[in-house]
């Protein structure tokens, strides 16, 4: 038998081989007898010494394990581990909205800043908004005073993207906008907001900024911006894909879960004002019953049951209510009961508290207890979530 000829057989042995240490291996230590709790029970111990006269080698503990925060406190029991959650659960939460709480309008878009932020400068250029500054580390971009004709906001915002305002006598009023674009609350979102100024026309001002102290000298006009820029994004955020490195430092976070094995909180970074139609908002979006709210206790009373996915699919729209009174649909009395029953174990109360700058929402049972935190938390998730 030659050479080759050899060979030629040992190659699929080979293969074989190769096939058997493979599934070997992939089988662990428990193929081989070796439970896998020794490796889970095992301890560390001490470095191997060496004596002074020789050379010292230099440790790298490459594999170093860090210390472990166990705020829910699990530490030492064995769980069952189920499907992973998934990614996001806002579906079906519109992309760009324009939202209002009393004076204060913003516009919410379901994009990161980094995004945002090259099709907000198209805007700016396509609408003949010329640019004083534009930071895109800061978020902000400031116009120059642009003069324009007096009237109502249309009649305003129509002089201003004519582009020849400037030109035109009968322009008699300059204005300067401000916009700031910020990390929103869920992630990877953001929010956009306008303040405007308005001055006589000639009037002595600095050109290169204004008192911006958070509030618009015409309100209606900042809302025409604001529809109009809202408008321009939804037609064109998806066209192509761009995105500003600069701006990838627009971040932070304005909710955040804190784990406990007592007591989870959903932490807000919010005015409560904010934080109160933040919540109610998300309970609608997430198809979460509410059975009733207390403004003045700050507290909402709804129906949860953690065995059910909460999403707004097809089946939660067609038997879901759509009434402002959120009276539960289908599944919501199937699972919460009805006006005779006794309390039902999947009611809960979510208090919100303000502390200083911060709102921190908790789960309850009732007044006096707290809900079970592993329940507690995975609606806590959902709200989060569901938070624009």
């Amino acid at each position: 038998m030659n050479t080759q000829f050899r060979q030629s057989l040992m190659m699929p042995f080979r293969g074989i081989t190769i096939i058997v240490l493979a599934s070997v291996f992939t089988q662990g230590c428990s193929w081989l007898g070796v439970d896998d709790d020794v490796y889970l029970n095992a301890g560390s111990v001490p470095r191997t010494t060496i004596p002074e006269t020789l050379d010292q080698p230099i440790y790298d503990d490459a594999m170093s394990i860090p210390a472990v925060d166990d705020a829910r406190g699990i530490g030492g029991q064995k769980l069952e581990l189920g499907l992973p959650e998934p990614l996001s659960t806002a579906f079906g939460v519109e992309q760009i909205v324009i939202k209002r709480i009393g004076d204060n309008r913003w516009v919410f878009i379901d994009t990161p800043p980094a995004a945002v932020w090259p099709r907000i400068r198209q805007f700016w250029e396509a609408n003949n908004l010329e640019v004083q500054t534009a930071d895109p580390r800061r978020g902000i971009i400031e116009s120059t005073w642009l003069a324009s004709r007096e009237g109502d906001a249309d009649t305003i915002y129509a002089s201003l993207v004519s582009g020849v305002a400037w030109a035109d006598p009968g322009s008699t009023v300059q204005n300067k906008f401000r916009l700031t674009i910020e990390p929103g609350i869920r992630n990877g979102s953001c929010e956009v907001f306008i303040e405007h100024k308005q001055v006589p026309l000639g009037a002595p001002v600095r050109q290169d900024t204004a008192n911006w102290n958070g509030g618009s000298d015409d309100e209606l006009l900042e809302n025409k911006v604001l529809s109009e820029m809202a408008y321009y994004l939804g037609e064109n955020i998806n066209r192509s894909i761009a995105v500003s490195r600069e701006a990838m430092n627009i971040r932070g976070k304005r909710a955040e879960i804190i784990p406990d094995k007592e007591k989870p909180i959903l932490k807000y970074k919010l005015s409560f004002d904010r934080a109160w139609a933040t919540v109610n908002d998300a309970l609608d979006n997430a198809r979460i019953n509410v059975d009733d709210l207390d403004r003045d206790t700050a507290v909402f009373y709804v129906f949860y049951d953690d065995t059910i996915q909460q999403e707004p699919g097809f089946f939660g729209r067609m038997f879901g209510s759509d009434d402002d009174d959120r009276e539960p649909g289908f599944f919501g009395k199937l699972f919460s009961g009805d006006e005779t029953s006794a309390v039902p174990a999947n009611k809960y109360l979510l208090f919100l508290e303000e502390h200083e700058r911060e709102v921190y929402v908790t789960v309850k049972k009732d007044a006096d207890t707290l809900a079970d935190p592993f329940i507690a938390e995975r609606l806590l998730k959902i709200i989060k979530e569901y938070s624009s």
